[in-house]
């Protein structure tokens, strides 16, 4: 892999996830990528931009920079600086669809707040999207516990066949030498599921509602 991210971006990739909406007619206006970095994966798939792709771009500040971070452009062109979560929200004001949710190597959780998680239960409630995940289910690499227990993997033969075999997870980022434990990283489709923990604020929709009308 030459060019520096935490997944491989390879051309027979990015291909084949425009393959697999060709087939399942999603158009690029209904896909958003989230955690997109310097925006690669989602510019050189087609998506609009300053629009469709998003980062809170932080490597801009030297104190967020890592072997990845220090090689990509501060200010990338095409992606907006917001969180994935604000993404979301700015949709459903907007009233645009998200019918699939691009989440390649989302950062784990640093605290009780899980990024992930609070974007993934926004598309469920606002839009009932799915999200192509490009990581390690049930990592502490990525996302948080909370994330992957609100998932299930759904399973679609033509994503395994255009997208999942187009992935090359033996070289990359997280299956290199600066792992004693690489991180068997693939393309997954998921969508949102409740818990069976009453408790659980999976089940309460009114927070994501409220902030979406501001």
């Amino acid at each position: 892999m030459n060019y520096p991210s935490y997944i491989n971006l390879s051309t027979e990739f990015i291909d084949g996830i425009g393959e697999y909406l060709q087939t399942k007619k999603i158009p690029l206006d209904e896909v958003v990528e989230v955690f997109a970095g310097d925006g690669k994966l989602g510019l050189q798939l087609g998506l609009k931009k300053n629009s469709h792709v998003s980062d809170l771009l932080l490597f801009a500040s030297e104190d967020y920079e890592d072997a990845i971070t220090e090689k990509w452009e501060r200010n990338p062109d095409g992606v907006v600086a917001e969180s994935a979560y604000e993404t979301v929200l700015r949709f459903e004001a907007a009233e645009n669809n998200i019918r699939l949710l691009i989440m390649g190597a989302p950062p784990p959780a640093n605290s009780y707040y899980c990024p992930s998680y609070d974007t993934l239960k926004a598309l469920h409630y606002c839009f009932g999207g799915e999200i192509l995940y490009i990581g390690e289910m049930n990592s502490y690499y990525f996302a948080s516990p909370k994330f992957f227990k609100h998932v299930e993997v759904v399973n679609d033969e033509t994503f395994h066949h255009l997208v999942v075999k187009n992935y090359n997870n033996t070289d990359g980022y997280f299956s290199s030498r600066s792992f004693e434990k690489p991180a068997d990283v693939r393309p997954y489709l998921l969508k949102f599921k409740l818990c069976m923990n009453e408790k659980c604020d999976c089940l309460d929709s009114s927070s994501i509602l409220k902030e979406g009308i501001k």
